[in-house]
């Protein structure tokens, strides 16, 4: 079965989700210039979104580059050398590349950036996938495996070449996982989530911004800094949908859990907001129409519902009576 969730939401001037030139993301949909929201950004707001972190607090995973330095401070929690975890995490940094611009594989430097041992990649795992890693590289050293050995970068996997289990965590069965890595188990995400656009045409607009130095003589006027932000206003479509039989198969065919998660997954996604230059614009507006709708059959996007861009009316409804009391 297929849940559905059908979503109008009207942002006030906002810039929810920008491109690498700090403007706010666009696209062209039947023919017109429409505001954007990517589906990664409303993906992360879901995931991180208080509602569905206390829905699902032990049922959660981590995404991250960091998976061979907390395998490392597993291993010496467990009082190895710092010789062997040095040559270990410069190891566990193979178990995942990355495709290079070129078509070839990025290897990792060890200690990359703040000093950490990381993957190209970024990717979600979970605890217990960290302490099975760190249990099994400790039992490949008891059985005379040199540190620099561990790994198998050619299959890039542990040597003792058997892949980690696959985790039961509420994330990743819906979100999914692709690890360029044998040690690892790829997932089918349960869920799809379009990218949000404005019913709408949509132009950018820009907000000239100054700000004040306190501590100015007075016959000094000027700015202490200066800056120019896009932003637009924009109804959105939203669209995603939710396969629930893949969910419970990811999930171990726990009923329960997948019960609770796909309930978690539909009220995140209704309550959830994009965090983008929030701090200055506070768009925090909810949707304005909800639809769930449940089918056996295929899922269906109403986004060709606005190929033609919607306008105002011709005729708006008249302002309320000004010596009626506003709704609270």
């Amino acid at each position: 079965m297929f849940v559905e969730l059908h979503l109008i939401q009207n942002f006030a001037p906002s810039c929810l989700n920008r491109d690498e030139t700090n403007t706010p993301k666009d696209c062209v949909f039947g023919g017109y210039r429409r505001a954007r929201v990517s589906s990664q950004c409303l993906k992360r707001s879901i995931r991180t979104s208080k509602r569905f972190e206390e829905s699902l607090a032990d049922h959660l995973s981590v995404r991250s580059l960091r998976f061979p330095q907390q395998v490392v401070d597993a291993l010496q929690d467990k009082g190895l050398d710092e010789k062997v975890l040095k040559a270990v995490g410069s190891q566990l940094g193979k178990i995942a590349k990355k495709e290079s611009a070129g078509g070839g594989t990025q290897e990792p430097e060890p200690g990359q950036g703040d000093g950490a041992f990381k993957t190209p990649q970024i990717m979600f795992y979970t605890d217990e996938e960290v302490q099975q890693c760190a249990e099994r590289i400790e039992a490949l050293l008891e059985n005379g495996t040199k540190p620099e050995d561990v790994v198998d970068t050619r299959n890039r996997r542990l040597r003792d070449g058997d892949p980690l289990p696959v985790p039961r965590t509420v994330d990743i069965a819906l979100f999914g996982r692709m690890i360029t890595s044998n040690a690892f188990k790829d997932i089918d995400a349960a869920c799809q989530v379009a990218h949000a656009i404005s019913t709408h045409t949509v132009s950018m607009e820009m907000d000239f911004y100054t700000a004040v130095d306190d501590l100015n003589p007075k016959e000094e006027t000027g700015a202490g800094m200066m800056g120019i932000v896009e932003f637009n206003s924009s109804c959105l479509y939203r669209y995603s949908v939710l396969d629930t039989d893949q969910l419970a198969a990811n999930l171990g065919d726990d009923s329960d859990l997948a019960r609770k998660a796909a309930q978690a997954f539909v009220e995140a996604a209704v309550h959830a907001i994009p965090t983008g230059k929030q701090n200055s614009m506070a768009a925090q507006n909810l949707p304005v129409y909800a639809r769930v709708i449940a089918r056996d059959g295929a899922p269906r996007s109403l986004a060709n519902a606005f190929v033609a861009p919607a306008r105002p009316s011709a005729h708006p409804p008249a302002p309320p009576d000004a010596t009626t009391t506003a709704p609270p």
